[in-house]
């Protein structure tokens, strides 16, 4: 890579971190000068009231609002939203629903609209995720899944492989389904801005939250070593070198 496109990049990156440090700037100051948390609560009680009086319609809105959503990436911290307004149940069927139809619109894209230009930008991955799908078989793309590989990279490289579309469907499902879990909880532990402004910051502190947050950093290392205590193996892979060298190689 030539020193005038490192530059390049450079410039570029140092562009956008400024940008974004003023609208950061601007929102913080508008947040402080013209929004206040019992404003903030009122409106949430407003959104808490609808969904309790029409919660067949918020919850095919919320739903197409999550779909929408999980179809552009990095977007996360949908599932604690989710958990936090709709409550444990409703937050783990709209999440993994809602997950597994985007990740089936990726696949389908990547595979009868851009298989080629993945295949070419992609060519090792796409190569590697045959060589352990005809090896280890649908536990290969499931243990992905559970070690909550990148979303957006594995979707798309998924469409381009040899894998077939139903099994594509249910490892996405079952897979994302214990970490989605685990975040929809975390929502639910959060206190209402209501309970924050009466209580102050220390409703935060709750065991339960403080448990299944560290659950969600530990449970994609606990799954990656129990799959590989059985030979499967999750690294090497479209879900950890592709975060790294070939999102690298799409920025250039």
């Amino acid at each position: 890579m030539s020193a005038h496109r490192v530059t390049r990049r450079s410039k570029r990156k140092l562009i956008i971190f400024a940008i974004v440090a003023l609208l950061l700037t601007g929102l913080a100051w508008y947040v402080n000068y013209y929004v206040s948390l019992e404003e903030l609560a009122l409106q949430e009680d407003r959104v808490r009231h609808y969904i309790a009086l029409n919660p067949w319609r918020a919850f095919m809105i919320g739903f197409g609002i999550y779909f929408g959503l999980s179809l552009v990436p990095g977007t996360g911290g949908k599932a604690i939203v989710y958990g936090w307004l709709f409550g444990f149940w409703q937050a783990v069927i709209t999440v993994t629903i809602g997950l597994t139809l985007a990740a089936m619109v990726i696949f389908s894209l990547s595979r009868y609209l851009f298989q080629q230009s993945i295949e070419r930008r992609y060519t090792h991955f796409v190569a590697l995720i045959n060589q352990h799908l005809e090896r280890e078989g649908a536990y290969y793309l499931l243990a992905l899944r559970m070690a909550h590989a990148p979303y957006s990279i594995l979707n798309p490289i998924s469409g381009a492989s040899r894998v077939r579309f139903w099994t594509f469907c249910w490892t996405t499902a079952v897979g994302m389904l214990p970490i989605n879990a685990i975040w929809v909880y975390v929502g639910i532990r959060l206190p209402s801005l209501r309970e924050l402004e009466s209580s102050g910051p220390g409703s935060l502190i709750d065991l339960p939250l403080i448990v299944a947050l560290v659950v969600c950093a530990l449970l994609p290392h606990l799954i990656r070593l129990l799959f590989r205590h059985y030979g499967i193996s999750t690294t090497g892979t479209p879900g950890q070198d592709a975060a790294g060298a070939g999102l690298q190689r799409e920025k250039s």
